[in-house]
């Protein structure tokens, strides 16, 4: 062979290898804005008595293949590795072994799977089940999960068949079931075997289908759920993965502070969104210096400006440098007050003020209702909290049966969330993973609800 025909044999090789291994979609067309869709599957969806060790994906369009790889699940899947052989808009699934006989198997396609040429992710996991035996398990596990944000955020559940047994730890054991949650945190477990299930839902950062601790955050229910024949759906199994209302203690709230123009005090609230409740609570964070904490409490001042009446500050030092500050007698509606300190004798050189203006009574309603308890040996302690807005929340504690009313919420949208506080600390106890205490029993009211202006929300009753 001359030197020319090697040349060229060079080329053709490694212009064939780029061809193959790379996912290139069609040149030209308009942009692509839809999330690829699954043509054809088999076995078929549903489908019983199936045999083999396989499974066959066609979509219609090229797909980007590490994410349908990295989004693919199959329930139960322990014991069991495949390989993907891709080819063109096709991909086959190959196990190491046949199926299981007389069992039925959950896939699950994640929400990361996306197209090549847009980039489209789907916006909810596809989920279909098969059998290999005569007839599909009916079990089903249904929920919400309440969270900031709903990226990475997986459902994982462990099977027992019988009463006997403990479950594993979900640090170091895969889940027997796993699924994904719709854009607004719905999941759902179908086509599950009777049998005792514990249930976590997780945000899974590090994508290995484990709870690695942090950055995982994991959500724990507050007891195992059986299916039986006569009760094989169960629902309303709710999560909270994170509530709404600000962690003080946390470094994303320090992060969501303002600073002031000289970037020497950052506060909750300032010029720029200078509306409050009456009962707003002030926070101060020093970020540079750590504060003469006697020069503040001494030059600290909360006054109605047109008036001239002072509120007595109250003050809560939750670290060196960061200062709550609230007043036992509220501001009176529409009252504009000012919130100063004094530290021009303190190293900062500095005189602060800021100018609040409190909301009108027409901007806020009430609810009340009642719990609907078998037992009342502890507190149960209810918390509201505004969807829009971390500064705001709301609460009370009920120690007997007699009803409960909130006054004075600013219109908007709440999440009601209530708790049987058993240590009576106050405090939402969220349960051990391993080894597994349980939370204190919980109730998520209607995820949100509508609060309006001089209205009522009467008759709610909260079951546990």
């Amino acid at each position: 062979m001359n030197k020319s025909s090697v040349t060229f044999t060079v080329f053709l090789f490694a212009f064939l290898f780029n061809s193959c291994a790379n996912q290139l979609p069609p040149s030209g067309g308009k942009d692509d804005t839809d999330p690829p869709q699954i043509i054809y599957i088999f076995p078929k969806p549903n489908s019983t008595n199936i045999k083999g060790n396989s499974i066959v994906f066609k979509f219609n369009e090229y797909v980007d293949r590490r994410s349908f790889e990295e989004s693919f699940y199959i329930s139960p899947a322990k014991g069991n590795t495949y390989s993907f052989d891709w080819s063109g808009k096709e991909v086959e699934l190959t196990f190491n072994k046949n199926f299981d006989r007389e069992k039925t198997y959950v896939i699950v396609i994640g929400k990361d799977f996306k197209d090549v040429r847009g980039g489209n992710k789907i916006t909810s996991p596809v989920q279909f089940a098969f059998s290999t035996g005569s007839k599909l398990d009916s079990g089903k596990l249904s929920g919400k999960i309440f969270s900031d944000s709903y990226d990475r955020v997986k459902v994982m559940a462990y099977f027992n068949k019988d009463e006997t047994g403990g479950f594993p730890d979900p640090a170091k054991s895969l889940p027997d079931y796993i699924t994904q949650v719709t854009p607004d945190g719905i999941y759902e477990f179908t086509n599950l075997p009777e049998g005792r299930f514990r249930i976590y839902a997780i945000r899974d950062e590090d994508r290995n289908n484990l709870y690695s601790g942090e950055p995982d955050k994991i959500a724990l229910l507050p007891e195992d759920i059986k299916l039986s024949g006569d009760s094989n759906f169960v629902s309303n199994l709710n999560f909270i993965l994170n509530l709404p209302g600000n962690d003080v203690r946390s470094p994303a709230f320090l992060k969501s502070l303002k600073p002031d123009s000289a970037d020497h005090i950052y506060t909750n609230k300032n010029d720029n969104n200078n509306f409050i409740i009456p009962g707003h609570r002030f926070y101060f964070y020093f970020k540079n210096k750590t504060p003469d904490k006697k020069n503040i409490v001494d030059n600290f001042k909360i006054a109605d400006t047109a008036t001239g009446k002072i509120y007595k500050p109250v003050f809560n030092w939750i670290n060196d440098s960061l200062l709550e500050v609230f007043t036992l007698e509220t501001p009176e509606y529409n009252s504009v007050i000012s919130v100063s300190v004094d530290l021009s004798e303190t190293d900062l050189k500095y005189r602060y003020k800021v100018y609040y203006k409190v909301y009108g009574r027409e901007k806020f309603g009430k609810i009340s209702g009642r719990i609907d308890i078998s037992e009342f040996i502890y507190p149960v302690v209810i918390k509201l909290y505004d969807l829009s807005d971390k500064n705001v929340s709301y609460g009370t504690v009920l120690t007997d049966t007699s009803g409960f009313s909130i006054d004075n919420i600013l219109e908007g949208k709440y999440l009601l969330f209530a708790f049987i506080d058993e240590n009576s600390d106050g405090e939402f106890y969220r349960g051990n993973v391993f080894p597994f205490k349980p939370p204190e029993k919980y109730i998520i009211y209607d995820n949100d609800f509508e609060i309006k202006g001089n209205s009522v929300k009467e008759n709610i009753i909260l079951g546990f």
